[in-house]
């Protein structure tokens, strides 16, 4: 996996300062100290302050600071009238000269990523299951109303992405040797499903950032209790969400727990995820954008080129 690019964190007494001052003026408990989270959001800064009454997360929202009132608004609705398992947001402040702070609840648990390497077997289900149970929520489309402005789309984006990996591959081959995937090729697959990408294949609710991350897990009972990152939600694909799932669960060796994640949101959402073109075009990118970093992406890659139909149709290798 690529490492991630992460943005400083401030000066902590600057941070504790302005945490403060925000908490005071929305009549909250006010804060001792604070400390970094280690692995959290990439792009933006968090740490968990510590009042007497109990802890806060605060995030200095770097990237998207022109969103806090509106991530609030959207974070906040969702939770509740849904049963997503989304922490409240309490208070954001982005004033000339100021942090530009959002401050939640604190949720405990893990990120999905680490509790998705030890699930196997009924916990994995179990883990998937609840995974799909929140896709399906989310992408509901009662809650389109929430944003009122089209994304421009991530296809076009994907698409450039993608072939500037495929030529940054032909510049510098893998360390290790392995063959890099057939540029031509790849591209032609892409070309062939791009004027399908005009509609979302699920229209709903999309997020900047839905990856493993962004889900907090309860390490001993393996459910799904924190939705997070909230910075960026837009009217999206919901395909390109449930394509991910698969990308991730197939690298990380978890591919068993694929049926009941498929299963579960087709019972549970207003459209199915079935096969088509936007399915296969974004997880052909995911595959190529990750090669020069597992050989599990050049896998999916080589088996779409060949014609199977991934990941909602056909068998899986």
């Amino acid at each position: 996996m690529r490492p991630p690019n992460r943005s400083p964190m401030p000066d902590l007494a600057r941070l504790l300062d302005e945490t403060n001052l925000l908490l005071t003026a929305n009549g909250l408990p006010a804060c001792h100290s604070l400390a970094p989270v280690k692995d959290g959001d990439t792009a933006n800064p968090n740490a968990i302050a510590y009042s007497a009454e109990g802890k806060y997360v605060v995030k200095v929202t770097q990237r998207h600071p022109d969103t806090l009132d509106r991530q609030l608004e959207i974070a906040n609705a969702l939770r509740n009238t849904t049963d997503l398992p989304i922490p409240r947001h309490y208070c954001c402040a982005n004033e000339q000269g100021r942090l530009p702070l959002m401050i939640m609840e604190w949720l405990p648990g893990e990120q999905l990523r680490t509790v998705l390497a030890a699930a196997e077997h009924d916990d994995l289900r179990k883990l998937c299951a609840g995974l799909a149970a929140c896709l399906a929520t989310f992408h509901d489309p009662a809650h389109m109303n929430l944003v009122s402005q089209e994304d421009r789309g991530i296809a076009p984006w994907f698409y450039q992405q993608t072939i500037e990996a495929l030529r940054e591959t032909a510049r510098d081959p893998r360390p290790d040797g392995a063959d890099s995937l057939d540029a031509v090729a790849v591209r032609r697959y892409l070309d062939a499903r791009f004027d399908d990408l005009t509609a979302a294949a699920i229209p709903s609710l999309a997020k900047a950032d839905q990856d493993l991350r962004d889900f907090l897990v309860d390490p001993a009972t393996f459910e799904i209790i924190g939705m997070l990152d909230w910075e960026r939600v837009t009217r999206g694909d919901g395909v390109f969400a449930l394509t991910l799932i698969f990308f991730r669960l197939w690298v990380n060796g978890k591919l068993d727990g694929w049926p009941v994640f498929r299963d579960t949101y087709n019972r549970l959402a207003t459209l199915r995820a079935e096969q088509c073109p936007q399915a296969e075009f974004y997880l052909m990118c995911r595959a190529v954008l990750a090669q020069r970093f597992t050989n599990r992406a050049n896998e999916i890659a080589d088996l779409l080129l060949q014609g199977q139909r991934l990941p909602f149709e056909g068998d899986l290798a």
